[in-house]
């Protein structure tokens, strides 16, 4: 055999000998895999995020059973009885998870929203506020100021969610409450703002438009109202288009 025709038998030899063990190698990767208990959470969760509970529940239990001590998959365990409206079993799951690790504060976060779908609302608040206590949990912070504004508690509320702004600074849910906490006190001027700072962070959010529409109307700054119901008609539908078609008849007549 010639060199040149020896150099290319000795190169598809070794290319040869490279594929099998790169499959190997892939195969090996993809069984390690399969045994990690992040990995299965990993795809537990990613079937949550798509609405894809039952699904889910299969990578969970994979996991659990991996290591059973694996507190994130108790906890997301919880969040998906709860989706199924299991709450009882919920409940179950998310203590077993704090059980393992009390320094969880998504866990207590999870949990009080359990019990406050129970009903055990002084549970749900102790729970939020321990979650809110372990590391200032802006879920815990901004569900105690929902809870405070729900019960008429409007400077309570006003307190937690300007916590819970100043942990994270780009929620667009914490600047729309807190524009509706102002706008139960009348402050309305406050209230424009933060609504306007939640549509600066989200320009396509309709409900914050219309949010902002009702406290222009309060205010009796008819122009601004009525210009902003007819943009929102533009694209509303369903109950938000409905209840900014009623509040546009509303306004007085120009």
């Amino acid at each position: 055999m010639s060199r040149p025709l020896r150099r290319h038998a000795i190169l598809f030899l070794a290319v040869a000998l490279t594929v099998p063990a790169c499959m190997s190698s892939a195969k090996r990767l993809a069984l390690e895999r399969e045994k990690d208990p992040q990995y299965q959470f990993d795809k537990a969760a990613l079937c949550l995020q798509y609405n894809m509970v039952d699904e889910a529940f299969k990578y969970i239990d994979q996991s659990l059973a991996l290591n059973p001590r694996f507190f994130p998959a108790l906890n997301l365990r919880g969040l998906a009885l709860m989706m199924k409206g299991r709450i009882p079993e919920s409940i179950q799951a998310l203590q077993a998870c704090l059980d393992i690790n009390p320094l969880f504060s998504e866990g207590w976060n999870n949990l009080a929203t359990a019990y406050d779908q129970s009903g055990r609302k002084r549970d749900a608040v102790a729970s939020w506020s321990k979650a809110y206590e372990i590391d200032q949990n802006y879920n815990a912070a901004y569900n105690l100021a929902k809870n405070d504004y729900e019960n008429d508690h409007f400077d309570a509320a006003l307190d937690w969610i300007r916590k819970a702004i100043a942990k994270y600074p780009k929620s667009v849910l914490a600047f729309n409450l807190e524009g509706l906490i102002y706008d139960a006190r009348e402050d309305y001027n406050d209230a424009i703002n933060s609504f306007q700072q939640a549509i600066r962070l989200s320009p396509t959010e309709l409900n914050v438009q219309y949010n902002l529409a009702v406290t222009y109307y309060k205010k009796k700054d008819y122009g601004k109202a009525r210009e902003l119901l007819e943009k929102i008609l533009l694209q509303a539908k369903d109950d938000l288009r409905i209840r900014a078609e009623d509040l546009l008849k509303r306004l007085p007549r120009l």
